[in-house]
């Protein structure tokens, strides 16, 4: 019998049987995206933004106001909207620190941004005027290469052409850019206040450093210059006014500014006003001093700001209050002597501002002193 071999081959035939995928109904699922959208969008637009936009532009209008020492206002904001609130000491220093609130940064984590986008004043010493009446006031500073132009203008054309005029007189470093901060408002579009405008641009833009005012119909100049522009200047002032009065006008030559302020330090620096311990009473052998310092104060340029500084000793306020006092009593006795009080300021700083260590009697007799420097364009 024959054995016989074979092999058997087995195909083997695998199914796959795919479980068909399971797909979400449109209805609600493809809303997700959709409210998760509306969910950043609500917290962009509410109350978590809005409070973190009102503390970036409280932080930044603080900021502002202690920087420039304008202790007397106090911001309100809501929103990006800042209200300032307070008593000026001037005109012109209410509208000089709206201006700075205008251009104020802060440092944000993606550089520094100007997070208050609009400020209006609700000082004490305003007045609300029919708008038929309004005049147009402004302030052009120039300070650090920039020229900021800021006040009210009655419509788009005198804006522009403020503006276009400021661009021209760009001449970097001096001039590097201007900054238009310039507002349309309803105020009078009278071209005898434009060409005023027009005048106090070309003014400021003479100087290193200046600021030119129009404020209650009021022109005023102090700006900063070399000697060789002071004519030319001059000129520029001179010009008809067609609308309002001049007032102050301060031109410091820069060469009559330090020839001014370093005869007048020598003269404080070598031999100290004298007072009664703890007083503001004068000693009577300082009367030959006051006399060589009012012939020098007589010589020099602009408005003198007459500083009184102490030791530390006592406590803060009554320094400063003795500071205040002996400046004080300074200025009267310079004009005494001759010198106009329209160009006399007197300032107290206390003992925030020593020249010697004041833990020697022989540091604080260098601390208790007077000194007096020509108020500048920056101040």
């Amino acid at each position: 019998m024959t054995n016989l071999s074979y092999s058997e081959e087995r195909t083997v035939t695998t199914h796959v049987r795919r479980r068909p995928e399971r797909h979400l109904p449109f209805m609600p699922y493809g809303f997700v995206p959709l409210f998760g959208l509306l969910v950043l969008l609500w917290i962009g637009m509410g109350p978590f933004a809005k409070h973190i936009i009102e503390q970036t532009a409280t932080r930044s209008a603080e900021q502002t106001l202690a920087a420039n020492g304008a202790d007397w206002a106090r911001p309100v904001v809501s929103g990006q909207w800042v209200w300032l609130e307070g008593q000026p000491p001037t005109p012109m220093e209410g509208e000089q620190i709206i201006a700075l609130m205008r251009a104020s940064q802060t440092p944000t984590w993606l550089g520094s941004a100007a997070p208050v986008t609009r400020v209006v004043e609700r000082f004490g010493t305003s007045v609300i005027t029919p708008t038929a009446t309004r005049k147009p006031e402004w302030t052009f500073r120039l300070a650090d290469g920039v020229l900021n132009l800021n006040g009210n203008v009655p419509n788009e054309t005198t804006r522009a052409s403020l503006v276009a005029t400021a661009e021209g007189l760009i001449d970097a470093p001096r001039i590097a850019s201007v900054a238009d901060f310039l507002t349309v408002t309803r105020v009078a579009a009278d071209p005898a206040y434009a060409e005023v405008a027009l005048k106090g641009i070309r003014a400021v833009g003479s100087c290193d450093r200046g600021v030119a005012t129009f404020l209650g119909e009021e022109f005023s100049l102090r700006c900063e210059l070399p000697q060789s522009g002071v004519a030319a200047l001059q000129q520029v002032i001179a010009s008809p006014q067609p609308v309002g009065r001049l007032g102050n006008v301060d031109i410091l030559p820069n060469e009559a500014v330090a020839t001014c302020e370093t005869s007048l330090s020598d003269l404080l620096g070598m031999t100290h006003i004298q007072f009664a311990p703890s007083s503001a009473a004068i000693d009577p052998s300082s009367s030959a001093l006051l006399h060589s310092v009012a012939d020098a104060a007589t010589t020099c340029p602009g408005t003198l700001r007459i500083e009184g500084h102490t030791d530390s000793m006592g406590s803060a306020n009554a320094n400063e209050l003795l500071g205040d006092a002996r400046a004080e009593a300074v200025r009267a006795a310079l004009i005494a002597r001759g010198v106009p009080a329209e160009r006399l300021l007197a300032e107290g700083f206390g003992a925030r501002k020593p020249i010697h260590d004041n833990t020697t009697a022989e540091g604080r007799a260098h601390n208790r002193r007077i000194e007096i420097r020509v108020v500048r364009a920056s101040d």
